[in-house]
């Protein structure tokens, strides 16, 4: 019996307005963890609930990690790699960045991994482990193992299981590394194996389903049979969209009709000179609201992300950006600061244009700020953040959007609300530690 460790670390000292007291399940890893062959007892452990036991009997480990986490993941790998324990690191990080995370591993896996992990595991075996892995092509979806969600332990959330039936995205979103990694085709799970999934997974009607895909409504024809799967488990669900589904409504009513109770929506900026792709189409803020009353009246809240530092932003931003919010009654706003993260195009361009000053991976949490912004200071922009963070999350604002709106779900929203806003207010207090005095205007 071989023991593999998988691991998604935590980095002690990070904390991101997303932090919830019961994170959800890790799609990742579980189904990652379904490609070892039945001669291996693979174990799973999850930082932000778990302690990694670094003595423990243990094989092979591997490891990964968004930006944020690279900095512990490669903490980690030393570790392990003192006892001479093989270590594989991946994930978005190492992808881009393989050269920094060589010299904490034994093996690189840039991108998807389903296509080599088989390879993968035969080359350990053979102690002819390569320094790098990358597929050949991108995995077309057909076929995928069901996860090994039984493999998580206690601490996850109780309400939510999560499915994923599609990745890619056409867009090319300079922020974005979502096109780079995962591709520009968009691809899509039959809807037969997604079936069978859901078959294992519901065991009730009414039982909360998060959908993983970038944008569960890119292609229509896919939600379409989607949501007739999901009407017929009886399940609600929320997933990401972008507002480009408002055009569509009667792709809003089959939604509806399917459970869906909530969308996370990126509008980004109100500016149009900010967007790009599609988004560039809208003519100003009259269209936005138009698009979101139409969702409110399919019985769907939204949850609006923004994003503060594009370079046609100026201190403005953030007051108009907080009264659009209440203006239209976006149920759940969530903000960040914008973030080069390595492997996007965001990076190579302020790199270029030596404007970021920050590499330290632990402060790319997107809420502190690692560049010059163009149409503000560095201090506007950062203390700009935090005061529509606090503002948004202040017990009042969330009241006044939620029992002046639509009240679609009133409850879940509420909850959803006030259970971010700790972690909110926890990144506020850390930042304020922070002196700006050293950072670049």
């Amino acid at each position: 019996m071989k023991h593999v460790l998988l691991i998604y670390p935590r980095q002690k000292d990070v904390y991101m307005s997303t932090d919830t007291p019961y994170p959800f399940p890790l799609p990742g890893l579980t189904l990652l963890a379904s490609f070892f062959p039945p001669q291996y007892e693979v174990k799973i452990v999850n930082e932000f609930l778990d302690e990694i036991k670094f003595e423990e009997t243990v094989d092979l480990v591997g490891i990964t990690a968004l930006t944020v986490q690279a900095k512990r993941a490669y903490e980690i790998a030393d570790r392990f790699r003192e006892r001479r324990i093989p270590v594989i690191l991946g994930g978005v990080h190492a992808t881009f960045m393989p050269e920094e995370a060589q010299e904490h591993a034994d093996a690189v896996v840039l991108g998807e991994a389903e296509l080599i992990i088989a390879q993968l595991i035969n080359d350990w075996e053979r102690g002819a482990l390569k320094p790098l892995y990358r597929a050949e092509k991108l995995h077309d979806l057909h076929d995928l193992p069901e996860p090994r969600r039984g493999l998580l332990g206690k601490g996850y959330s109780p309400i939510f299981k999560v499915i994923e039936t599609t990745r890619g995205c056409p867009n090319r979103c300079e922020f974005c590394a979502v096109p780079v990694i995962a591709g520009r085709k968009y691809r899509t799970r039959p809807l037969s194996d997604i079936d069978g999934e859901l078959q294992s997974m519901v065991q009730k009607k009414g039982e909360y389903i998060f959908i993983v895909d970038d944008n569960v409504m890119a292609q229509r024809s896919h939600a379409t049979g989607l949501f007739e799967l999901l009407k017929r488990y009886q399940v609600r669900w929320m997933g990401f969209a972008t507002i480009e589904i408002a055009k569509d409504v009667k792709l809003l009513q089959l939604a509806r009709e399917s459970g869906c109770i909530s969308l996370f929506i990126g509008f980004e900026s109100l500016t149009k000179e900010n967007l790009e792709g599609p988004k560039r189409k809208f003519q100003g803020i009259k269209d936005l609201q138009g698009f979101i009353n139409r969702i409110h009246d399919h019985g769907i809240g939204i949850q609006g992300s923004f994003i503060f530092g594009f370079d046609h932003d100026n201190e403005e931003v953030f007051e108009r950006t907080v009264e659009f919010i209440h203006l239209n009654r976006i149920e759940l706003p969530t903000f960040s600061v914008l973030t080069p993260f390595p492997g996007t195009p965001l990076w190579d361009r302020l790199e270029k244009e030596g404007r970021i000053f920050d590499r330290d991976w632990s402060h790319y949490d997107m809420s502190r700020v690692v560049f010059v912004p163009a149409g503000m200071t560095t201090d506007q922009l950062q203390q700009g953040y935090l005061w529509a963070q606090k503002y948004s999350c202040a017990p009042r604002s969330i009241l006044r959007r939620l029992l002046l709106g639509p009240r679609n779900h009133l409850g879940y929203f509420l909850l959803s609300n006030f259970i971010l806003r700790k972690a909110q207010m926890r990144v506020i207090k850390r930042l304020r530690s922070i002196s700006f005095s050293t950072i670049p205007s």
